[in-house]
């Protein structure tokens, strides 16, 4: 996948106090975005709370960085969430969203992001339009936050986008050397766990129910973006899918586990990404002309029922 950098001038004298004291952020405001006469998506550029919260603790130590991310970020994310009513305290409580000890590095972080936005914001409208035509969805919000210095090494096999989803709200945790078609698949991935929010039957209980959401929305963005392809597309061996069916019937894998890999007990890195593939993968060889709409509101025995390895995860 290429990568596309798009720079940004200031130009000088002129608009000056734009890219320095006030802030080239301060243009990057919510902004909502009509995609039908009745649905709307709003991108949210976090990087002004950021870049206030980071001037204001550049000089302090922990604590004070902490309480400035909290009066700074946290409390912006909750204005917006008041605004479009959804609830934020499991958004805010995910451990990626907290402040950092490398502040001059995300300040120049948020400098590089904000030369791309332009490109950003067009890669999540372009693809949220096409998820949303295959199942539509009224109003939604994006967060487009700035990665701490402490997570890039774990996103840079995922192309430098991260993410997470809740009622209503997706947060996108991006570097700014992000993969163009990395933002487009996760934006994708990350809609179809949007619309599973709005069902009220909709569970995370166990680990099973995330091994099979993920497999799900990883089938409807192979869907939507079909020249694109998931960094974990490549399929685990039949043992090993046996061995991480058996881990999760007996409890001793956990969701960490799968995610990141356990190399004590032999489970590769995302294990669920890849067992929730084969899963479906099964789903669709027995039934080919099952729709997008039909397959994404199955429940686990269905999907599951004739599965090589139904009785190890049930």
């Amino acid at each position: 996948m290429k990568k596309i950098l798009v720079p940004f001038l200031c130009v000088p004298l002129v608009v000056l106090s734009a890219c320095s004291e006030e802030s080239q952020s301060e243009k990057f405001k919510p902004e909502s975005i009509k995609i039908n006469h009745d649905s709307e998506v709003n991108i949210v550029p976090l990087y002004s709370p950021y870049q206030k919260y980071l001037k204001a603790s550049l000089d302090g130590d922990t604590e004070v960085s902490k309480k400035n991310y909290m009066n700074y970020v946290l409390s912006d994310i909750d204005k917006i969430g008041e605004k479009e009513e959804f609830d934020t305290t499991s958004l805010k409580g995910f451990f990626m969203m907290q402040s950092t000890a490398y502040q001059q590095a995300l300040l120049d972080r948020i400098e590089a992001l904000e030369e791309r936005q332009d490109e950003i914001k067009k890669i999540i409208t372009k693809n949220y339009t096409a998820a949303h035509k295959v199942l539509p969805k009224k109003k939604s919000t994006i967060f487009i936050v700035p990665i701490n210095s402490e997570y890039t090494t774990m996103t840079e096999p995922m192309g430098g986008v991260a993410a997470g989803a809740y009622k209503d709200a997706v947060v996108l945790y991006m570097d700014s050397n992000f993969d163009k078609d990395a933002l487009a698949y996760t934006v994708a991935h990350e809609y179809h766990h949007l619309i599973l929010h709005d069902r009220n039957e909709y569970q995370l209980n166990k680990l099973l129910d995330s091994v099979i959401i993920e497999g799900k929305a990883d089938a409807f963005a192979d869907r939507v973006l079909k020249d694109v392809k998931a960094p974990w597309e490549s399929p685990m061996d039949e043992p090993t899918i046996k061995h991480v069916s058996k881990l999760i019937q007996t409890g001793e894998a956990t969701y960490e586990d799968l995610v990141g890999g356990s190399p004590q007990k032999d489970i590769p890195r995302w294990s669920n990404y890849n067992l929730g593939h084969d899963i479906l993968d099964h789903y669709f060889k027995l039934h080919p002309d099952s729709k997008i709409e039909e397959w994404s509101f199955k429940g686990e025995a269905d999907l599951l029922k004739g599965y090589k390895y139904q009785k190890l995860l049930q």
